[in-house]
């Protein structure tokens, strides 16, 4: 008999313990994020934040959703199949002056790393020599093509002057074959052909790589939402910035812990040496960009990303004058 009570006992207590664990996952506020990609290592901080449990802890599930280039992570919350995008400014000034309402609350990676990597072997020395060159680009919706923009108009050109192909992430591929002159990228996946051997060691010589921080300095990786989902969700928001910030400065103390992490949660991310690299990249990125010294981590810098504006008005990319000082805020810093 007291046996049989001790197993009911036991019972009750696996029920009680299973109903609160029920209780807690669906107590979990969840928030789509639609990043610029799919799941790559330079989304470090989310899987940490996951693995480690710093948005369980703060009340929140991120759905973390595929985004084919800025642009369409931009789409995505316009249309209401997400909450927040990772893309740069330009994504979401494109859509701005076509009627969308979007606020940047937090730039997680303030210092611009994208590149033109150019073959030097096609007569390019500079930016002029791009003129009727054919050059590659993730998609028509991505970074990749806006930068180029910017670079091109920088230098009295539009994209009609030179051809772009659209490889998705195979940059490497169109290089080697001669299908493109130069390709519109960024730093890891520069990494990846140059010393990851995606381009052959005896053609790497071939190639130099011109950083968009020389002219745009930063940043291209802001967090936008609409302003109606911030101001309903502020206290969600708060916590969402304050567990990424916690993931981030593990990130940085444990750089190859994340690397392994990486591992668990990234596509292409088997290995550990490129994980490294990707991460040490990151960290530079959220540490050296405008205003972060005097400010600190997540800083978004109103008068690089103002400078950006009025310069891509002037050369003819935006159609409208952008009021950057209400599309971007730093308001969740506090």
């Amino acid at each position: 008999m007291f046996k049989n009570k001790i197993i009911i006992i036991k019972l009750l207590l696996t029920s009680v313990f299973l109903l609160s664990a029920i209780q807690s996952v669906s107590a979990l506020d969840t928030i789509r994020l639609v990043p610029w990609g799919p799941k790559l290592i330079d989304f470090i901080d989310l899987y940490v934040g996951d693995e480690n449990g710093y948005f369980k802890e703060a009340g929140i599930k991120i759905e973390q959703m595929r985004g084919a280039g800025a642009g369409d992570a931009v789409r995505n919350i316009v249309a209401g199949n997400g909450d927040i995008a990772m893309a740069d400014p330009l994504s979401a000034f494109f859509a701005i002056q076509a009627g969308a309402k979007l606020e940047g609350f937090y730039c997680p990676y303030t210092k611009n790393w994208m590149t033109l990597m150019i073959n030097k072997t096609k007569g390019i020395k500079t930016p002029a020599d791009l003129r009727g060159k054919t050059i590659a680009i993730n998609s028509m919706g991505s970074t990749t093509r806006y930068y180029l923009m910017v670079l091109l108009g920088r230098n009295g050109m539009t994209e009609s002057d030179v051809t772009e192909v659209a490889t998705g992430l195979d940059f490497a591929s169109s290089l080697v074959s001669g299908r493109a002159d130069a390709a519109s990228a960024w730093e890891s996946m520069n990494w990846g052909m140059l010393v990851a051997g995606g381009i052959p060691k005896d053609q790497v010589s071939d190639y130099e790589v011109w950083p968009y921080a020389d002219i745009i300095p930063g940043p291209n990786d802001v967090y936008f939402a609409k302003p109606s989902w911030l101001k309903k969700n502020s206290a969600l928001v708060q916590r969402f910035v304050r567990a990424l910030e916690k993931s981030k400065r593990f990130v940085q103390a444990h750089p190859d812990e994340a690397a392994k992490i990486g591992q668990k949660y990234a596509i292409g991310a088997d290995s550990l040496v490129r994980n490294r690299a990707v991460i040490d990249m990151r960290v530079k990125m959220q540490n050296s960009g405008p205003g972060v010294v005097e400010n600190g981590m997540g800083w978004c810098d109103v008068d690089a990303i103002s400078d950006l504006a009025n310069d891509s008005l002037k050369n003819g990319i935006l159609k409208k004058k952008m009021n950057i000082s209400k599309i971007i805020s730093n308001n969740f810093l506090k």
